[in-house]
């Protein structure tokens, strides 16, 4: 009994301190540069439903900055503010599609990597039933805080607002492919809504363990709560319009040493790096040989002109 109370105990312990990808320009980060280009569109429409300024003082009534465009389109600092439990649900001009590495990413407008305000999402394929990613927040709980918040985004994980601006949260539909009703290769909406991040349990809210998320609270003015700036699509029935388009083929998907690329036409080639960053480029046409040896293990991204396509390099 004492060996099994001691192994429960050490596990939470490591389940306390665990770690998730840290902030932007650390070893490890998630984070994607709204100047990528593995973005093959943005959100093109949205319904929001505004959240308080403050929902322990709901005289001050909702908040109120921004509009529905403002979330809209490529990500550009331009924001429309949730308020507390504020819900928008966002629509695309293409369907997502569950692809390798993440399949869309999220953008908030924190001023830098420690003042961050949070937001489940969830995603649905016919617009009735919507499936949440399960969140993980280990910020500590003991003390509430405030508009002078120092967060770790290594204690914290599928919340979107994660990074700072200009920084998009990424979002993987292969963590959701057991869920019934929803069809990874058919994604048409996606629903934010913001944590309130109260520690206080009448009004805070809960991430998927029943850990209370605590995030910058109360945030008693008109731009309360998560501020939307964009949401980014990285795989969609999109880009297999566009391969069609090009011409071109890329063999094989994972490799260790060489990758080939088959082009009808001359064409740039540019490779992106899991955030974004070109690490190679050329151009040509023909069969064409790329030595990925010295590549990080990791995800790469092959940009030729609009059309994206994922390697992995092992």
């Amino acid at each position: 009994m004492n060996r099994f109370l001691l192994f429960f105990f050490l596990l939470n312990i490591f389940s306390f301190h665990a770690q998730f990808a840290p902030a932007v320009d650390q070893i490890g980060t998630t984070a994607i540069s709204k100047d990528s280009g593995i973005f093959q569109f943005w959100a093109s429409e949205g319904v929001v439903s505004r959240g308080w300024q403050n929902i322990t003082d709901k005289k001050l009534g909702l908040a109120t900055i921004g509009k529905i465009e403002d979330g809209l389109g490529i990500a550009d600092s331009r924001v429309i503010s949730l308020g507390d439990s504020g819900v928008i649900t966002l629509s695309f001009p293409h369907r997502i599609q569950n692809g390798v590495g993440p399949d869309f990413a999220v953008f908030e407008n924190s001023f830098n990597s420690t003042y961050l305000e949070l937001a489940f999402v969830e995603v649905s394929s016919d617009g009735i039933r919507f499936i949440r990613f399960p969140s993980t927040s280990l910020t500590p709980t003991v003390i509430q805080l405030g508009n002078d918040a120092i967060m770790e985004a290594t204690k914290i994980d599928n919340l979107a607002g994660k990074y700072k601006a200009g920084f998009g949260t990424p979002f993987d539909l292969e963590i959701l492919k057991d869920s019934s009703n929803l069809d990874l290769q058919n994604i048409k909406f996606v629903r934010l809504i913001d944590a309130v991040g109260s520690i206080n349990p009448i009004y805070g809210t809960r991430d998927s363990k029943g850990n209370l998320i605590n995030d910058p609270f109360p945030t008693p003015f008109p731009s309360s709560g998560f501020d939307l700036d964009a949401v980014g699509v990285i795989n969609s029935e999109y880009a297999s319009i566009k391969e069609k388009e090009i011409q071109f083929k890329i063999w094989p998907n994972l490799s260790d040493k060489d990758i080939y690329i088959e082009l009808s036409t001359i064409e740039e080639i540019k490779i992106l790096n899991s955030i974004g960053l070109q690490v190679y480029k050329t151009e040509g046409v023909g069969q064409i040989k790329i030595d990925v040896s010295d590549f990080e293990k990791g995800i790469y991204f092959i940009q030729l002109n609009n059309s994206v396509q994922k390697i992995m390099v092992q």
